[in-house]
């Protein structure tokens, strides 16, 4: 089993990917951690060539190989900071971008396990709109979600340790995703 954690946060070693990992702690197997905000990631320019010669993004950045990572593993972990009730700009930069692996081969990650994991600030709101546009990027390429974890993050780096229920909550979730990685892959 091979699960990779991505971060959509901007800051290192931020609340999200303080979730994520935490997460991925929980798996047993091989996986990987990527923080998207160490990396040199652009947005598609709609150049469409993806979809009419039917190859890999043109654009020759970090997001070449995430790619080859997604179609690589068994499982994903998607998280995002909650910014103004959407994904971080890092995050939505490889969703759009994923458009090369749909044209690319249609399926081709389809019956991998995803979950989503989500930091909002102290006051709670906007998490769950978060969860949804993960959501739908996994219902789009055919991905089986496992759940989402929604923990408090806010403004103060590590201030989502304090949030004792994700945590857990994080760790249930791992157990879901190896479930159904071991059930897919029988199918």
């Amino acid at each position: 089993m091979y699960v990779i954690g991505i971060s959509g946060s901007p800051r290192k070693e931020g609340n999200t990917s303080i979730l994520v990992k935490e997460t991925l702690k929980s798996i047993k197997g091989e996986k990987r951690f990527i923080p998207l905000g160490d990396l040199n990631i652009n947005p598609c320019k709609s150049c469409d060539r993806c979809w009419k010669e039917k190859i890999e993004c043109v654009i020759k950045d970090d997001i070449r190989w995430i790619l080859r990572e997604l179609k690589r593993c068994d499982a994903m972990i998607l998280g995002s900071p909650c910014y103004f009730k959407s994904v971080s700009a890092q995050l939505k930069m490889l969703l759009d971008r994923s458009v090369s692996l749909y044209s690319e081969k249609k399926g081709c990650l389809t019956n991998k396990v995803g979950a989503a994991i989500v930091t909002q600030d102290v006051g709670g709101w906007g998490g769950a709109l978060v969860v949804q546009t993960i959501r739908d990027f996994y219902d789009t390429h055919r991905i089986v979600y496992a759940g989402s974890v929604v923990g408090v993050g806010g403004e103060k780096i590590g201030h989502v340790k304090k949030d004792k229920p994700a945590f857990e909550r994080a760790r249930k979730l791992a157990g879901r995703i190896m479930e159904l990685v071991k059930l897919t892959k029988r199918g």
